[in-house]
């Protein structure tokens, strides 16, 4: 008799166990006329169910922007965040389900890419600060591999967003200075090795995913010398950053 009732106890334990940790998933209703299920996190695969108007539903977890839900027969699969967030709380409050980030939403950027800086194949790596909801500091490190000589570029710069809440393209501008280190590669050496520089520059970015973007830049230099006249390059770069 002892050991049935503690058999009791424990499977009552157990059981209360499970109802807790049941209880910790997200419980959603559906506003919208229908919610489309997918059998995988991703547009790819193919609508198997629709969860109606009013019927609630069960979020299990996330993978990126696509969440794993149950609907109220047990069914699971694939909803991509921006449906999701049309659902509300049973209460009716909106579904605590965060929206897609736009450019305000993270401090740092470390990008990467490749490019063409006064007729020669460039590569650049840099990073980004953001100091206000538009507006970014920028330190950019780059190389220019030309058939007489290789030039080094180390400048920094701000970076202003003209539409931050666009995600998928919103413009740029930008203004900076900084340093170009020359090394000659062939006879006769250059005549000037070290100059400054002050750059201004025209741009796009956009988000591949919620943490990878792409970013397209334009700059035109003006490279000061010890002769006559500056030399005014042009550069155009494309680049892939994460963000964090």
């Amino acid at each position: 008799m002892p050991r049935l009732l503690s058999l009791i106890l424990l499977l009552q334990a157990f059981a209360c166990g499970v109802a807790h940790a049941a209880g910790q998933h997200l419980q959603l209703v559906v506003t919208r006329p229908y919610l489309e299920m997918r059998t995988g996190p991703g547009r790819g695969y193919p609508v198997f169910y629709v969860v109606a108007r009013g019927e609630k539903l069960t979020v299990l977890y996330s993978r990126t922007d696509w969440f794993k839900v149950r609907a109220p027969r047990g069914e699971e699969g694939w909803t991509y965040r921006d449906e999701l967030a049309q659902t509300t709380l049973p209460s009716g409050a909106p579904a605590p389900v965060p929206g897609y980030p736009d450019f305000a939403t993270h401090r740092w950027e470390i990008g990467a890419g490749y490019g063409v800086y006064n007729r020669q194949n460039l590569v650049t790596a840099y990073g980004d600060f953001g100091l206000t909801r538009s507006l970014d500091a920028e330190l950019v490190l780059q190389q220019a591999f030309g058939t007489l000589d290789n030039r080094y570029l180390a400048t920094i710069g701000l970076r202003h967003t003209l539409i931050p809440e666009w995600r998928r393209f919103s413009p740029t501008l930008g203004i900076g200075t900084g340093y170009q280190y020359t090394q000659g590669k062939v006879p006769p050496k250059p005549l000037e090795t070290n100059n400054q520089l002050a750059y201004v520059s025209v741009g796009a970015r956009g988000f591949i995913t919620r943490r990878f973007m792409w970013r397209f830049d334009w700059r035109s230099y003006v490279v000061f010398t010890r002769q006559n006249s500056n030399e005014e390059p042009e550069e155009w770069k494309f680049d892939l950053a994460v963000f964090f």
